[in-house]
């Protein structure tokens, strides 16, 4: 068990119901300027991309030979970090336009995150993980898909608060 990987994890897993918890169900679906996604979308799509690497994490796997277990870690630190840097979600992780309920998806996120914090504390975080290729890195090891899911919370919490901010300041 790799006991940093597990504190910000927790620590990432607390900012994130927290800032859940804050809106209203009225602020959860409401778009706070045009372009933007609505709370609840980012709820979706952090949960369809979280629930779609506790998949990962628990399928095939096999052993890393040819780099360091944390190679990717500094890039995606560096990517996802960096506010200033937009992305394009895939498809299959992009949110519906569907009203979403708060505290489902409060729910959901609290079983995905015990799942994952299963996989930190019981697996071996240095087998590579061969059932998805992640878009321009390839196929990642336990460990980086961990990473990838702290820092892509991160950047969506801060996201959420962004939004929750312009929500109560109008």
């Amino acid at each position: 068990m790799d006991k940093n990987l597990l504190t910000e994890f927790e620590e990432t897993t607390a900012c994130l119901l927290q800032t859940l918890s804050s809106f209203t169900d009225e602020q959860f679906n409401h778009v706070p300027f045009k372009g933007s996604w609505t709370a609840g979308q980012v709820a979706e799509h952090l949960f369809k991309s979280e629930s779609n690497a506790v998949q990962v994490l628990n399928g095939n796997t096999q052993a890393t030979t040819d780099r360091k277990p944390d190679a990717n870690e500094e890039a995606f630190r560096l990517s996802f970090l960096n506010f200033e840097i937009k992305f394009q979600s895939p498809g299959f992780v992009l949110p519906s336009d569907e009203p979403k309920n708060p505290e489902e998806f409060l729910k959901r996120f609290k079983k995905t995150r015990e799942d994952i914090r299963k996989i930190i504390k019981t697996g071996d975080l240095t087998l590579t993980c061969a059932d998805f290729s992640f878009p321009g890195m390839g196929e990642l090891t336990r460990q980086e898909w961990l990473c990838f899911v702290n820092c892509h919370s991160i950047r969506h919490t801060r996201q959420l608060k962004n939004i929750y901010e312009r929500l109560n300041n109008k």
